[in-house]
């Protein structure tokens, strides 16, 4: 990489000093006030520039008439410009966000700047300020969605196993008693609902399905014909935390897959129908299943079986009978007999399982363009009001859209938020690492005046949007289960512990988004009210948070896969970033009071440190299970949380067949 160093500029004739203010506050109406405390500067014996030009005599009297302090006001609504500094700190990772440090950037750089010993104002950009970044606050919404979506599928087990041990149970004893179109379409529907209860092991499946030869070899076909469905042979997250939730996803995606188009396969389907026709507590069990999918998890693009009932004209049995007629009466397209349960969609997983050839192998980077250019653009469509499973997405999406009129992203930033993006989904997106400090100004200060430095004030990162839909979708989560009578349920954490009552929870989240929303306007509006003062209690003790006290490292399987590879990711820790922040154009400050002696200068930068999830990738095996949690902190800290190190040992151990394995073909 090729380094490319400021040149020192000399400037004649400059103020005697800078000065950083002390202290800052964003008032009521959005503008800025800044205090520069003067007690010490008034007591200095430097300036030589100025007492060599003027006489030492001019340059005590015109300190002695400078008061103690001075106000300066910024106007609100002042766009700014938000640009990436330096990169990555060079330091170990820190394990939870409440952990990363408060002090200067360690760097590696031999050019970089130390802070030294000098006394710096609180505002000074060369002093240490902790901003919290977005992923912070996203990343504890998605864990406690993520919590929330995993204790809601072990809830609705219950359930599924309920209704499709009758479903099962009944194909069986109508193979055994039927002839023909209904004998052998029984047969195709056992062996399909068998194998989806198998949690895809055929030592799991049922007693029923291993007890008779015809039916077990019919398992076995469905075992090798859906194992070509590769995408569907790796749970992803949070399905990939416990065996439980492993095998919902297994038969969730089984009984997803349209059946073969055959004489066989149309008359499962249709028996089915007549299954659900003839017994009313059984159809309103499906009913419920699907509602629970379609809450929690998203509405498919259409429910096929739904479609066949109609052209059955309700009354399936006689379809059956008349199986050749109905075939013919069916549309070319449509004779493709449907899932029990079609998959859910979302516009992010659409998106995903239309990709096809080279793309799969970066989806989440080929996900992310779309984003950001409005080719997928959750929650935003003209049909009805989005779920929680459509929110959930747009929350994220805003990463890479939140536009505003007030605030400028430039393109080494917006690299860091795709960073973020791919994070919080479970996916890795290398980052561009930062560059060099820029040398100090060489300046000739001869001026008897104080030039008082004006930079920009964040309270949080500026991405208004991003924290208002985030509030958004915790409140359609909180929505969705209350309609579900599931305001007692308690989380499921990735560790199999529970985390506590999810809704009230989710409430005080959403709230403290949207004061953060307030904050993060930029000045553009006025911040005020219980919102904005809960939000900046929170900003003032957010690391005593215990949400972000828990270890962020997890691994993450792709949900889809390239051919015989699939993508791994692990989060490996946290570290920070600088944010520098500029006026996009200059305002016009104001003095408080009748003061002389000054010239305001707004065309400086601040700078913060922003907390920011760190991740790994690699490639296995389509069939590889995800790293264990316990096996990954392990390999984390074993490479004393170096990031250097860390994308090698995380293939190793993922490659390693005692870490995370390959789920067998049985």
């Amino acid at each position: 990489m090729v380094l490319t160093l400021l040149t020192a500029a000399v400037l004649a004739n400059a103020p005697m000093a800078d000065v950083w203010p002390f202290k800052g506050a964003r008032l009521p109406d959005g503008s800025i006030e800044y205090t520069y405390d003067l007690t010490a500067l008034k007591a200095s014996s430097g300036f030589a520039d100025a007492k060599e030009a003027h006489g030492e005599a001019e340059v005590k009297a015109f300190l002695a008439r400078l008061p103690k302090q001075v106000v300066v006001r910024v106007p609100a609504g002042v766009p700014v410009t938000l640009t990436s500094g330096q990169g990555l700190e060079r330091a170990p990772l820190a394990t939870s966000f409440a952990l990363t440090p408060d002090g200067p950037l360690a760097t590696d750089n031999p050019l970089g700047k130390k802070a030294g010993a000098k006394l710096l104002a609180p505002l000074d950009p060369r002093t240490p300020k902790v901003l919290l970044g977005a992923e912070a606050p996203l990343w504890w919404a998605r864990q406690l969605e993520e919590a929330a979506l995993a204790a809601v599928e072990v809830d609705t087990e219950w359930l599924r196993r309920e209704l499709w041990a009758k479903v099962a149970e009944r194909a069986v004893a109508r193979f055994r008693s039927s002839s023909g179109d209904a004998r052998e379409g029984a047969l195709a529907l056992a062996a399909r609902v068998l194998w989806a209860s198998s949690c895809g092991d055929l030592a799991r499946v049922p007693a029923a399905g291993k007890n008779d030869g015809e039916l077990k070899t019919a398992i076995e076909a469905e075992r090798a014909r859906l194992s070509l469905d590769v995408d569907g042979q790796v749970a992803p997250a949070p399905w990939s935390t416990t065996p439980e939730l492993g095998c919902a996803f297994h038969r969730a995606r089984v009984l997803s897959r349209p059946f073969e188009q055959s004489r066989a396969g149309t008359s499962a389907v249709l028996l089915f129908l007549e299954l659900l026709e003839r017994d009313g507590k059984l159809a309103a069990t499906w009913q419920r299943v699907r509602q629970r999918r379609d809450r929690f998890l998203g509405e498919p693009a259409s429910e096929p079986l739904l479609e066949w009932r109609t052209q059955a004209k309700g009354d399936p049995a006689r379809a059956l009978d008349a199986l050749n007629e109905f075939i013919e009466a069916l549309p070319v397209t449509a004779r493709v007999p449907p899932p029990l349960l079609a998959w859910p969609e979302t516009p992010f997983t659409k998106f995903l399982a239309e990709l096809s050839g080279p793309e799969r192998a970066a989806a989440l980077d080929e996900l992310a363009a779309a984003v950001g250019d409005g080719r997928v653009a959750p929650g935003t469509s003209t049909g009805k009001a989005p779920g929680w499973p459509v929110l959930r997405e747009a929350a994220l999406a805003a990463l890479l859209s939140d536009a505003s009129k007030v605030v400028q992203i430039d393109s080494g930033w917006r690299d860091r938020l795709g960073g973020a993006f791919a994070a919080l989904q479970g996916s890795h997106h290398d980052t561009r690492r930062g560059g060099l400090d820029p040398d100090d100004e060489v300046l000739d200060r001869t001026r008897l005046e104080l030039r008082l430095n004006v930079p920009p004030l964040l309270e949080v990162e500026p991405l208004p949007q991003t924290f208002m839909k985030a509030a958004r979708s915790l409140e359609a989560l909180v929505t969705a289960l209350t309609d579900e009578r599931l305001t007692a349920l308690s989380g499921l954490g990735a560790d199999g512990a529970r985390t506590g009552p999810i809704v009230p929870e989710a409430r005080r989240l959403a709230a403290l988004l949207s004061g953060l929303a307030a904050l993060a306007q930029g000045g553009s509006s006025e911040v005020s009210g219980q919102g904005a003062a809960e939000a900046r209690r929170f900003l003032a003790s957010w690391r005593s948070e215990r949400w972000f006290t828990r270890d962020v490292r997890a691994a993450f399987a792709a949900p889809i896969a390239m051919g015989s590879e699939r993508s791994h990711a692990a989060l490996v820790g946290v570290s920070r970033r600088e944010l520098r922040v500029g006026f996009a154009l200059p305002p016009k400050p104001t003095l408080v009071g009748d003061v002389a002696g000054f010239v305001l200068n707004a065309a400086v930068e601040q700078r913060y440190l922003v907390p920011v999830l760190v991740t790994v990738g690699a490639s296995a095996p389509a069939l590889s299970r995800p790293v264990e949690r316990a096996k990954l902190k392990g390999a984390v800290e074993g490479a004393g949380r170096d990031l250097e190190k860390l994308e090698a040992v995380f293939h190793e151990t993922l490659h390693d067949d005692g870490s995370s394995g390959v789920t067998p073909l049985q």
